[in-house]
């Protein structure tokens, strides 16, 4: 580009942007796909390096949009970081987590009652339904726990339950039935049953 091309260029440029808001640039091809190449360079530098994304709007109706975007994703951000974390103890996960549907005919509270026995840590599906299956409601297992004449026995009420299941029979064992006990009778809401 000779002196009196660069020359006129700048001229039309800077008429241009006092006048406009656009401006027109004579280039040629070579240059124009070095100008591109570096363009791209610095955009992956910004991204990679500077953490800046950069994006290309044309018109008022895309940076309005754009606008809208970002603020929305702005302000769902909050809830978003608190379901992410998984410090709620009584947030189970799991296939068998998604709630239970409960009638006014009562159809459907055993399995609510199995699944919160199987909330515990450690315990499977066999053992809960050992639990329910011997004490159908929470109410005949606190009533059960009130005939109980001592803290041993009622904290070793359910050990001798029969888990079914699997090629030989087992016990509920003293452990579970004492977490189930600290389950149903604590009034501590930061007792940790474990």
């Amino acid at each position: 580009m000779t002196p009196q091309e660069y020359n006129l260029l700048y001229a039309i440029y800077a008429w241009t942007v006092v006048e406009e808001d656009q401006v027109l640039m004579v280039v040629t091809q070579i240059e124009f796909v070095d100008m591109m190449m570096s363009i791209k360079q610095v955009l992956v530098y910004l991204q990679l390096y500077k953490n800046v994304s950069v994006h290309f709007l044309f018109g008022w109706q895309e940076v309005t949009d754009h606008v809208c975007a970002v603020t929305k994703a702005l302000s769902k951000r909050p809830s978003r970081t608190l379901q992410d974390i998984p410090d709620l103890g009584f947030c189970v996960d799991g296939l068998w987590s998604g709630g239970v549907r409960v009638e006014r005919s009562g159809r459907g509270l055993a399995q609510v009652w199995t699944r919160q026995i199987q909330q515990l840590n450690r315990v499977s599906v066999s053992m809960a339904t050992a639990v329910t299956t011997a004490y159908p409601s929470p109410q005949l297992l606190l009533q059960a726990y009130e005939k109980a004449e001592s803290g041993e026995e009622r904290c070793g009420l359910l050990a001798d339950l029969r888990v079914r299941g699997g090629a030989k029979e087992r016990r509920i064992g003293p452990e579970l039935s004492t977490r189930v006990h600290r389950l149903m009778t604590s009034h501590n809401p930061e007792l940790v049953l474990d």
